[in-house]
């Protein structure tokens, strides 16, 4: 099993309200088709997703308001709409794509997964099918509702499917220093390098956040592999255990 993640801030134009990143997305799925393997794969909602989420902070949950549920409402429609055409342009490469809506798969409680409605993905994996979910505003039992990132669903999949390997597709090659990306980083070297990182104001956290979310993966034994999904062959080469971006082990 591989868990792939393929950044919001990659598969749209981060500058560029609701616009796509087709080539991106093009390359994605080029490669998705040649892995022989079962595969999850979760997309961040970049610039569909975020604007309305920190127009409305949805992140901090229900606060008795209209405007904050009209924020949940219209956050919901664009990652849906967002979704929809990443999930075309996979169908388009003949993959078995099947968008499945986190927020009937997870309950969140203080903006963390506490419960998965694992039925759905096993039947569907049986099948050959290649799940596609998304960053959502699941149901949150502390606040309401909560913004769930894409990465925290990716590292809690990979615990729960013992993957082999996850991969995050993001618009740089990996962790970089000067400019380059750092080949090889230990999970005890992780915070070292927060120095060198300089966050987007993103809804779900940026960088910072991400390797956060990936130290929890220590334990597992699970590499994790930070690629770009502007390069059109990084994401197979990770795959296949082959050098690209960052490798943490």
């Amino acid at each position: 099993m591989i868990i792939i993640k393929a950044g919001g801030s990659a598969i749209t134009m981060k500058d560029k309200p609701y616009t796509l990143d087709e080539t991106a997305m093009h390359h994605t799925a080029k490669q998705l088709v040649q892995i022989k393997e079962p595969v999850i794969l979760i997309h961040g909602v970049g610039s569909y997703g975020h604007p309305p989420a920190k127009q409305y902070q949805i992140g901090l949950g229900y606060d008795g308001s209209l405007e904050r549920v009209w924020g949940l409402m219209l956050t919901h429609y664009w990652v849906d709409e967002l979704s929809q055409r990443f999930t075309r342009v996979l169908l388009d490469h003949e993959l078995l794509a099947l968008r499945c809506r986190p927020t009937t798969l997870f309950v969140t409680d203080q903006r963390r997964i506490v419960q998965f409605n694992k039925e759905p993905l096993d039947r569907f994996l049986k099948m050959n099918i290649l799940p596609v979910l998304h960053g959502d505003g699941p149901a949150d039992r502390s606040q309401g509702f909560c913004v769930l990132s894409g990465d925290q669903i990716a590292v809690y999949l990979a615990k729960i499917y013992k993957a082999r390997k996850v991969i995050f597709g993001m618009d740089v090659p990996g962790i970089l220093k000067s400019g380059r990306p750092v080949g090889h980083v230990r999970y005890d070297e992780l915070l070292s390098f927060s120095k060198y990182i300089k966050d987007n104001e993103d809804a779900s956290g940026g960088l910072a956040k991400k390797l956060q979310e990936i130290a929890a993966l220590k334990s597992e034994r699970i590499p994790v592999q930070l690629v770009s999904l502007h390069n059109p062959d990084d994401l197979l080469r990770a795959v296949n255990d082959q050098t690209a971006g960052t490798l943490i082990d």
